[in-house]
C-alpha cells in the first residue's frame, strides 16, 4: 500500500523513522512515485529531527537523511539535486561520514562526464575523495584548472598538501585574501590537524584573520603581533591589512594603531617600502581609513575627520569614498552639527549612492530642530532634492513646510521655489510658501506614506489612489521555471517552513511576476512575515510600478477576527493595532527578539503578567497558567498587546505618544516631550534621541494609514490626521 506522503512527514516529525530506512527500500520507492524530488523535501524534515535529537543514530543503519538525499540526486530537478548534492557534501565532508563517503563513491564516478554541467557534483565527488583519502584522485580531479570554486580550492590545496607538495604559498594567498568563508573556515580547521606549512610570522597571521572574524579582537591582536615585527605581510595582503586596523579600534591598543599606521603611512609615501602608484594607494587608503575608525572609536572626533578626508584621497571605488564621506560626516555631527552643513556642499555632488546617507540626514534633522536652526533645512534641501534619496526629500520637504506655517521659517526666505503646480494659493503668506514644500513630499511616490499623508493633510488634497489589482486573464500567471518549482514544492511537499531561507538569497535572479507568485504561495501558507519580505524586495526595485494587489501582499491582514475583536475590545481603531503589530513581529507569532519580547504584539514577560492582571481583575479571562503566560499563542498575545496600548493613550493622551512609548518606553517618552513642549506633535517624533524609535513611529503610522486605506474605507491621510493633526483639516 503506498504511502502519501504527508502521512510521511507526520511520521517523521513524530521520530518514526523505520518506514524510510535501509532497511526498507519500498518506502523510498513510495516517495518516489509521489515525485523524485520528495525525497529531497522529506531529507528536510527529518534532517531536522536528528539535529533535535528527535531521531536518534542507530548503529550501522544509514543516516535517515542521508539516504534521502542520496535518493533525491536522481531528481529531475537540477535545482534539487544540487541542494541535495550540498546537503550530501556537508555530511560526508564535514561530519567525516565515511560510510556515507564509500556509498556515493561508485555512483559519482558514474557521473563523471557530467561533471560539466553539474559542478555541484563535481564538488561533491571532491568532498568524498578527500574523506576517503583518495588524495591522488582528488588532485587528479582540479589540476590544472585556472579558476576554482572557494571548496574546490580548499580541497584541491589541502589533498596536494597531503600528498607532500610544497602549498605554503597558495594557502597564504587563500586565507588572506578576500572574506573568509565556510571552506575558509573548514580548510583551517584541517590544517590545524597538520604539521604547519607556514612559518610562525604567516600561521600567526591566519591565526589571527580567524579570531577577527569571530570578534575576538585581543585574541586577533595578540596572533598579530607576532608578523607585526615587521610589515611585510600587511602591506601585501590589504584584507590582512584591514583586520589588524578592527583589532586596534576594539581593543584598548588604539593609540599604539595610530603611531604605527601614520609610520607606515610616511614608510609607503616616501617610496621606501617598494611600492608606488594603485598599489601605495591601496595600502594607504586603509592606512587612514582604519586610522580614522581608531580615532572614532576614542572619541576623538576632529583628528577622525581629518584622517576620512586623508583616506578620501585614496578611495579605490565609488562604495569606499561614500564610506569615507559617511564618517567625515558622522564624526563631524558627534564634535560640531553645525558644521554638517558646509561639509554637505562640498561631498553630496561626490557620493556615489543617496541611499547610503539617509540615516545621517535623518540624526542632521533633528540636530537642526533642536537647535532651533530651522533655516538651514532651506540650505541643505537644494542639495538633496536632485538624488535618489526620496524619503529623506520627503522627510525635509514636510519639515520646511511645517515650519514655515509655525513660523519658525519667515516666509520671504522662501521664495525662490515657486509653486510647481501654478495654482494660486491665496492670500495667506505662510500657506503660500509652504504648499510647495508639501506639494514635493506628497508626489515622492516611493517615499514612506508616513510623510506624503501628513502633507496631503496640509495641502487638502488625497493621496492619488493605489492602482487596483493586475486585472486576471484567462490563464492566471503560473510560473513554469523549474528554478520558481522548487520553491513552490517546498510548500507541495511539507517543508515550507525551509523555503525561505533557499529563497531569500536568489530572489534578485527572479522576476516581479515570480517572486509575485512566491509571495502570495507564502501568504497562502500562512507564512506572512516572509511573504511580507519578498513582496518589499521587488516593490523596492526601480522599474517596479504600484499596484493594490502587492499592497494587500505587503500589508495583509491575517487573525482578523482576534485583532479586530481585541481592537474593538480595547477602543482601538483596528488599523492602528494592525500597523503595530505588522512593525512588531511581521504577524510571525513565535518570534521573539533579543531584548525577550515574544510573540505578534511584542510584548515582555513582565508587561504581559501586569495587562493579565488588569484584564483579570476587570472581569476578563485569566491568561496566566502556573505564573507563565503564553506569548506565542496569538490569542493569548493579541488581546494583552491591545490592552497594553490602551493602557499607554490612557496615560499619553495621545496616540502618538503611546505609539513611541510602546518602543521607547513610558518613562522616557514624557519627559523627551516635556523637553520638546513647544513643538507641534507631528514635529516632535524628529526630535527623539532613539533612531529606532523615531522611525518606530513613522513605520507603525505608514502601515496604519495603509491599512485603513486598504480595509477600512479611509483615506490615509485621515487615518494619519486622526492620530495627532487634530488643528489641520482632513480632506
Amino acid at each position: 500500500m503506498d504511502l502519501p506522503l504527508e502521512e510521511a512527514a507526520k511520521r517523521l516529525k513524530r521520530g518514526d523513522v523505520d518506514f524510510i530506512l535501509n532497511a526498507d527500500p519500498q518506502r523510498i520507492e513510495e516517495l518516489r512515485r509521489i515525485h523524485p524530488s520528495a525525497l529531497f523535501y522529506a531529507g528536510l524534515l527529518v534532517q531536522s529531527q536528528e539535529t533535535e535529537g528527535v531521531i536518534a543514530d542507530k548503529p550501522g543503519i544509514p543516516c535517515p537523511s542521508a539516504l534521502l538525499f542520496e535518493y533525491a540526486l536522481e531528481s529531475p530537478s537540477p535545482k534539487v539535486q544540487a541542494e541535495a548534492a550540498i546537503k550530501l557534501f556537508t555530511l560526508a565532508l564535514e561530519g567525516k561520514d565515511t560510510v556515507l563517503a564509500e556509498r556515493l563513491l561508485p555512483g559519482l564516478r558514474k557521473k563523471q562526464a557530467s561533471f560539466a554541467g553539474a559542478p555541484f557534483l563535481e564538488e561533491l565527488y571532491g568532498g568524498v575523495l578527500y574523506t576517503l583519502g583518495r588524495f591522488d584522485e582528488l588532485t587528479a580531479l582540479y589540476r590544472g584548472r585556472k579558476e576554482l570554486s572557494p571548496w574546490g580550492r580548499a580541497l584541491f590545496l589541502l589533498g596536494s598538501f597531503r600528498r607532500g607538495e610544497d602549498t605554503s604559498r597558495q594557502f597564504l594567498d587563500f586565507f588572506l585574501s578576500g572574506p573568509l568563508e565556510s571552506p575558509h573556515q573548514w580548510a583551517f580547521r584541517e590544517i590545524q590537524k597538520l604539521p604547519s606549512p607556514f612559518s610562525s610570522s604567516e600561521a600567526a597571521a591566519v591565526s589571527g584573520r580567524f579570531s577577527i572574524s569571530r570578534f575576538a579582537y585581543d585574541e586577533g591582536l595578540k596572533h598579530f603581533r607576532v608578523p607585526l615585527e615587521g610589515q611585510s605581510l600587511f602591506f601585501e595582503y590589504p584584507e590582512l591589512l584591514s583586520d589588524l586596523g578592527k583589532a586596534f579600534q576594539y581593543t584598548s591598543a588604539g593609540e599604539e594603531g595610530i603611531k604605527l599606521f601614520s609610520e607606515w603611512d610616511d614608510l609607503v609615501s616616501s617610496g621606501k617600502g617598494g611600492f608606488v602608484g594603485v598599489e601605495a594607494g591601496a595600502i594607504r587608503f586603509r592606512l587612514w581609513y582604519y586610522g580614522g575608525r581608531i580615532l572614532r572609536q576614542r572619541e576623538q572626533y576632529e583628528e577622525a575627520a581629518r584622517f576620512f578626508t586623508r583616506a578620501l584621497s585614496f578611495t579605490p571605488a565609488p562604495l569606499q569614498r561614500d564610506a569615507c564621506i559617511w564618517y567625515i560626516l558622522q564624526v563631524t555631527m558627534e564634535d560640531n552639527p553645525g558644521a554638517v552643513i558646509p561639509l554637505l556642499k562640498t561631498y553630496a555632488p561626490l557620493w556615489y549612492s543617496d541611499d547610503y546617507f539617509t540615516d545621517i540626514l535623518d540624526r542632521l534633522a533633528r540636530e537642526l530642530i533642536l537647535a532651533g536652526q530651522w533655516d538651514l533645512f532651506l540650505e541643505v534641501f537644494p542639495l538633496i532634492r536632485q538624488g535618489t534619496d526620496e524619503t529623506s526629500r520627503a522627510k525635509y520637504a514636510y519639515i520646511i513646510g511645517r515650519a514655515i506655517l509655525e513660523g519658525y521659517i519667515p516666509a520671504a526666505k522662501t521664495g525662490n521655489l515657486p509653486d510647481p503646480s501654478g495654482d494660486p494659493l491665496g492670500s495667506d503668506h505662510k500657506t503660500a510658501a509652504a504648499q510647495p514644500y508639501f506639494k514635493i513630499a506628497l508626489e515622492e511616490k516611493k517615499a514612506p506614506f508616513y510623510y506624503r499623508a501628513l502633507s496631503a493633510v496640509y495641502l487638502k488634497e488625497k493621496l492619488p489612489p493605489i492602482p487596483e489589482k493586475i486585472p486576471d486573464t484567462r490563464t492566471p500567471f503560473r510560473p513554469s521555471g523549474k528554478g520558481v518549482d522548487f520553491f513552490l514544492d517546498f510548500f507541495t511537499y511539507g517543508a515550507g517552513s525551509f523555503a525561505y531561507s533557499y529563497l531569500e538569497p536568489e530572489m534578485g535572479g527572479l522576476t516581479i511576476e515570480e517572486l509575485r507568485f512566491l509571495a502570495e504561495t507564502f501568504a497562502g501558507a500562512g507564512r506572512w512575515g516572509e511573504s511580507i519580505w519578498i513582496t518589499a524586495h521587488y516593490m523596492a526595485r526601480e522599474d517596479y510600478e504600484l499596484n493594490r494587489r502587492d499592497m494587500e501582499l505587503a500589508y495583509p491582514r491575517p487573525f482578523t477576527g482576534l485583532i479586530e475583536g481585541s481592537a474593538r475590545k480595547e477602543r482601538l481603531a483596528p488599523e492602528i493595532l494592525y500597523g503595530l503589530i505588522r512593525t512588531e513581529s511581521a504577524f510571525i507569532p513565535g518570534i521573539g527578539s533579543r531584548a525577550g519580547a515574544i510573540g505578534l504584539t511584542q510584548l515582555m514577560a513582565a508587561t504581559a503578567l501586569e495587562m493579565a492582571g488588569r484584564i483579570r481583575r476587570a472581569g476578563g479571562p485569566d491568561y496566566v497558567d502556573q505564573g507563565e503566560i503564553d506569548l506565542r499563542n496569538p490569542d493569548i498575545n493579541v488581546p494583552l498587546g491591545a490592552r497594553y496600548l490602551r493602557y499607554l493613550i490612557d496615560r499619553m493622551e495621545s496616540p502618538m505618544l503611546a505609539l513611541l512609548a510602546y518602543n521607547g518606553g513610558m518613562g522616557r517618552v514624557p519627559r523627551w516631550r516635556t523637553a520638546q513642549a513647544d513643538l507641534p506633535e507631528d514635529l516632535f517624533p524628529e526630535t527623539i534621541e532613539l533612531s529606532e524609535t523615531r522611525d518606530y513611529g513613522r513605520k507603525v503610522l505608514s502601515s496604519a494609514a495603509v491599512y485603513g486605506y486598504l480595509y477600512y474605507d479611509l483615506t490615509m491621510e485621515a487615518v494619519i490626521a486622526d492620530i495627532f493633526i487634530k488643528e489641520a483639516p482632513v480632506p
